[in-house]
């Protein structure tokens, strides 16, 4: 183990939930999506994984289970379906793709692959920009995963019941949860 487990025991475990049930949110939205193409596992299951890259599954889901979604008069759940999908895979990527440093008592993150689209020259990694985290906001992070979890399950059911493919409903949607933010501060500004 490295050592910034060791010592951020608190926090890297629920860094660690985040980067493992997205993978269960991607898996959701693909029964979602497959359940309004009636029901087609197979095609959406390979339309979805046959590419390299959430963002692409992502993408893909929109585009199998936009129409469906849209004719049964559910435009703006969806949306919301994809734009919490959206949020929570930015997030699950600034984790996956993340530099820890602990300057101190708080632990931070570089993100190499943002640092390497902008223009100013890297001369020294110490000089890169840190994004500070802390439990509250891992929390919230982890909060919004569960939201994102319960709004696609909604998503799904209501589906369903408007498609008559299920005839009883038993379900409301979630009580809205905003999207948390990527970090508590940064060592330079954006």
């Amino acid at each position: 183990m490295f050592p910034i487990h060791g010592k951020f025991p608190r926090l890297m475990p629920i860094i660690g939930r985040l980067l493992v049930d997205y993978a269960d949110l991607e898996v959701d939205l693909m029964n979602c999506v497959m359940m309004q193409r009636g029901p087609d596992l197979n095609g959406t299951l390979k339309a979805m994984y046959r590419v390299r890259g959430e963002t692409n599954r992502v993408d893909i889901a929109d585009g199998l289970g936009r129409a469906p979604f849209v004719a049964l008069g559910m435009a703006s759940d969806f949306d919301s379906m994809i734009a919490a999908m959206r949020h929570t895979l930015r997030i699950r990527n600034k984790y996956a793709h993340a530099l820890w440093h602990d300057p101190g008592k708080e632990l931070c993150y570089v993100s190499l692959e943002e640092q390497a689209k902008e223009s100013e020259e890297v001369v020294d990694l110490t000089a890169l920009r840190f994004f500070y985290i802390d439990e509250p906001l891992l929390l919230s992070q982890e909060r919004f995963f569960l939201y994102t979890r319960d709004l696609i399950t909604y998503v799904n059911y209501e589906g369903q019941y408007q498609a008559k493919i299920i005839r009883t409903r038993n379900w409301a949607p979630p009580a809205v949860v905003a999207p948390p933010p990527y970090y508590t501060r940064a060592s330079k500004p954006l």
